[in-house]
C-alpha cells in the first residue's frame, strides 16, 4: 500500500478516533462522511466539536453537490486486507456506501489487524464466499491514478487522491 503512496499506520483498537481528531485537524480537514455503521457510531461520538460531520443516510440524488464539492475526507471499516498485494478488501452496503470510499478525496480505511489474509483466495475461502458472494465486493490498492492524459501519472482523477490505512491493533 506504502509503495503507490497510500498511507498506512498501526493504531490500537480503542484510539482510531483520537487518531483521526488529531491527524485531520493538523491537516486541516474537518469535513468528514460516515455512513450508518458501528463505525459511524464511534466516530460521531468521539469526533472533535471542530469537525462538519455529513451521514450517508438518503439517497445520492437529494445530496449529490455536497458529496462531491463539500466532504474533505470519508471513514469506512474494511471486510479484510490483502497481505500479498497490499489491498483492502470492502463490502459495501447500505450504511456503508461504495461512493463513501470512491468520491471524497481522502478516503480513510480501518482493519482490525486479525483480519488480514494472504492473499484474495485465503479471504474467500475463509469467508465462505461460496456459499453467499457479495453483490459488490471493492479492492482498493492505494489512492487513485491514472496516466491516461500525455501519459503523465495524476492521482485523485478516478476516484480518492488520498488513502489512509489505519490498521487496529
Amino acid at each position: 500500500m506504502q509503495a503507490v503512496r497510500g498511507e498506512v499506520y498501526r493504531v490500537e483498537r480503542g484510539h482510531w478516533v483520537d487518531w483521526i481528531n488529531n491527524e485531520m485537524t493538523s491537516r486541516g480537514l474537518n469535513r468528514a462522511l460516515i455512513g450508518r455503521s458501528a463505525i459511524a457510531e464511534q466516530f460521531a461520538i468521539g469526533a472533535t466539536a471542530g469537525f462538519e460531520l455529513t451521514r450517508y443516510d438518503r439517497r445520492i440524488e437529494e445530496w449529490k453537490d455536497t458529496l462531491f464539492h463539500q466532504i474533505d475526507f470519508a471513514v469506512t471499516g474494511t471486510l479484510g486486507g490483502l497481505a500479498e498485494s497490499g489491498s483492502l478488501v470492502l463490502w459495501p452496503d447500505t450504511n456503508e456506501p461504495r461512493l463513501m470510499s470512491l468520491v471524497p478525496p481522502l478516503h480513510i480505511a480501518l482493519l482490525d489487524a486479525d483480519r488480514l489474509f494472504e492473499n484474495f483466495a485465503q479471504l474467500i475461502e475463509k469467508e465462505d464466499w461460496a456459499s453467499g458472494m457479495p453483490t459488490n465486493a471493492l479492492l482498493i490498492s492505494g489512492p487513485s491514478k491514472t496516466a491516461d492524459i500525455e501519459q503523465t501519472l495524476a492521482y485523485g482523477i478516478h476516484g480518492p487522491k488520498a488513502s489512509i490505512t489505519l490498521i487496529l491493533e
